[in-house]
């Protein structure tokens, strides 16, 4: 079977839950659908093309090599709601017109955000035939992606190139042992249903589907975290 890998590092990087208030979760793995918006932006998809980055978040199965898990920081962001540019409707750049709602229309909002410092990882991506995109037109599309592509937001810029190789492997599994064998790394994080319980295992809700037609979030995927078979010196 192939797989194919996404290199994720950078100085910061974005990854947090669903937004229900002014404290958002942070995640320790990057999600399907920040992966899904990642890919659609090198494919040049458009956020608007709902029904096409849904076949792509469901053509596809993440585990990930946690090589340096990075540091927790916390962005404080206060902003003024009284402002007149910030009454009404306002400009997005996705396919429609955003309006403030809620109950809290005037005065002074906090919001925290957290992002991970020095992060370094390694995406394992397995696609299902019946994926709208092959491994070798990802890969492509990463080394000359149609938009600027970012690890979670804009303010979060990679700093090697996202395009990583694709691997031969027996399962999902077995490429995840191939890349944390390669290099040091600290974590694997892997699908629960593609694996057997081991001694020591995490068991972790990763809430990071997207039903991207209906805009908002559709479930979570549990993960087991597990520390990699330790290498024997050659």
């Amino acid at each position: 079977m192939s797989f194919f890998t996404i290199r994720f590092k950078g100085p910061l990087a974005a990854l947090q839950g669903p937004r229900i208030d002014g404290e958002p979760q942070t995640l320790p793995i990057p999600t399907p659908s920040l992966i899904t918006g990642m890919i659609g932006a090198a494919l040049g998809i458009s956020r608007a093309e709902a029904e096409r980055l849904q076949a792509l978040q469901d053509g596809m199965r993440l585990a990930c090599v946690v090589h340096k898990p990075g540091v927790e920081v916390i962005d404080y962001q206060i902003a003024d709601l009284s402002k007149p540019y910030l009454v009404g409707p306002m400009w997005s750049s996705g396919a429609r017109i955003v309006e403030r709602e809620g109950s809290q229309i005037t005065g002074l909002r906090q919001q925290w955000k957290p992002y991970l410092a020095d992060v370094d990882m390694t995406l394992v991506v397995e696609l299902d035939p019946s994926a709208p995109n092959t491994a070798e037109e990802i890969i492509a599309a990463f080394h000359e992606p149609a938009r600027p592509l970012f690890l979670g937001r804009s303010s979060c810029p990679p700093d090697v190139a996202l395009a990583g190789a694709i691997i031969e492997a027996a399962g999902l599994e077995d490429a995840v042992n191939k890349v944390a064998s390669e290099r040091s790394s600290a974590l694997i994080y892997l699908p629960a249903g593609c694996t057997q319980p081991q001694w020591g295992d995490l068991p972790v809700s990763i809430p990071g589907r997207r039903d991207w037609p209906a805009n908002r979030h559709s479930g979570s995927e549990l993960y087991v975290c597990r520390q990699p078979a330790a290498v024997e010196p050659g």
